[in-house]
């Protein structure tokens, strides 16, 4: 679904440790903190439009307050389903719809809100996309990582034949990447080629670590001291 977006606009920004969304991913949270409280309630009053944001190493003596570093790179979500609780709290169900960047932030409101700018770059031509497409595909649902594909429902990804290759690469490193820093700086990355190139490095190494395991081999192997 096409969601039209004024970048102009102030929009607030949730700050979480850990969770890095990518576009398309889908994402539940339970609202509870009084000042997201003002957030969700803002949110589903305007264009219900919530930033989420990667909170940086050593948040935590700042964490309630609006001065806690965040990384400046957002996935920008829209709610598509909640629920109001009798006591205030909120379950709201986002799905990212685009990779932006923190320009200025503002603090008048008790959450963070902000100006941000859309992280763009020019699709690459056909044939690239149709290679780099086959061949994710060809890895992913490969023997080694049959298991895997399933358990994390990768499947259902190729089986869309409109899904583009920008958002495919996001959905699988969603799921893929193993560490939030990994994935605020795949996020961070407007080359759709570059994407592509990391993912399938991320596929072939996991192809290599599950046919060593599947032989017997030790995995990692051990270290060679000289």
């Amino acid at each position: 679904m096409s969601v039209s977006i004024d970048y102009d606009q102030l929009i607030p920004i949730f700050p979480l440790p850990n969770t890095v969304l990518m576009p398309r991913a889908i994402l539940p949270l339970h609202i509870f903190e009084p000042r997201y409280r003002d957030m969700a309630y803002d949110a589903l009053r305007g264009k219900k439009l919530i930033a989420i944001a990667l909170l940086k190493p050593d948040y935590e003596s700042e964490y309630h307050t609006l001065k806690a570093e965040v990384y400046p790179y957002v996935c920008l979500c829209r709610i598509v389903k909640s629920e109001t609780l009798p006591d205030g709290r909120y379950n709201i169900l986002l799905e990212g719809v685009d990779r932006a960047q923190i320009k200025a932030e503002n603090h008048e409101r008790s959450y963070r809100r902000g100006t941000l700018s859309p992280v763009c770059c020019e699709p690459p031509p056909p044939p690239i996309v149709a290679e780099a497409r086959r061949e994710i595909e060809r890895l992913a649902t490969s023997k080694a990582l049959r298991d895997l594909a399933k358990q994390a429902n990768w499947l259902s990804i190729f089986e869309c034949d409109k899904i583009s290759l920008s958002d495919m690469v996001d959905l699988l490193a969603y799921s893929a990447l193993p560490e939030a820093e990994d994935r605020i700086r795949f996020l961070g990355e407007p080359c759709v080629v570059k994407r592509s190139a990391i993912i399938l490095d991320l596929l072939s190494s996991l192809s290599s670590h599950y046919q060593q395991k599947a032989s017997g081999e030790d995995w990692p192997p051990p270290i060679c001291e000289n």
